[in-house]
């Protein structure tokens, strides 16, 4: 799911990695048509504790123009946290790395690495040649 902080008048500041299928893209300020893509929009109202409106759309805007998305640190999430409360967190990355299938998919990744380091360091060794001289 995509996040971005709807600043009024139409406008939302967000976070653009990913939402054009791109790996990378800035913080921008962009229409809420143009946010939206065609799909539907969704409002979440939390009663976390957080900043004002005006000091949410100051922060949000604060960092327009930024080009640091990191899928897994420092996504859209990430920004619309720190924007609402002064966290960076993403709860769908959280969510994300605690499943069971991803922490067994990265045991394996890792084992698979160990064996390949162990095979490597145990491997004959090829005889020197050459000579010297004295």
């Amino acid at each position: 799911m995509h996040h971005g902080i709807y600043v009024g008048e139409g406008r939302v500041v967000h976070y653009a990695g990913l939402a054009r299928r791109q790996f990378r893209g800035r913080i921008e300020e962009v229409s809420l048509a143009q946010f939206a893509s065609g799909r539907s929009v969704w409002t979440r109202s939390s009663d976390l504790p957080g900043f004002v409106p005006r000091e949410v759309i100051r922060r949000a805007r604060s960092r327009v123009g930024e080009n640091r998305y990191r899928i897994l640190r420092n996504n859209c999430e990430h920004f619309c946290e720190w924007c609402l409360r002064g966290e960076s967190r993403s709860y769908q990355v959280e969510r994300f790395l605690s499943s069971s299938s991803v922490l067994g998919m990265m045991i394996r990744v890792l084992s698979l690495d160990a064996n390949r380091n162990r095979s490597e360091n145990t491997r004959p060794q090829s005889p020197v040649t050459g000579w010297q001289a004295i």
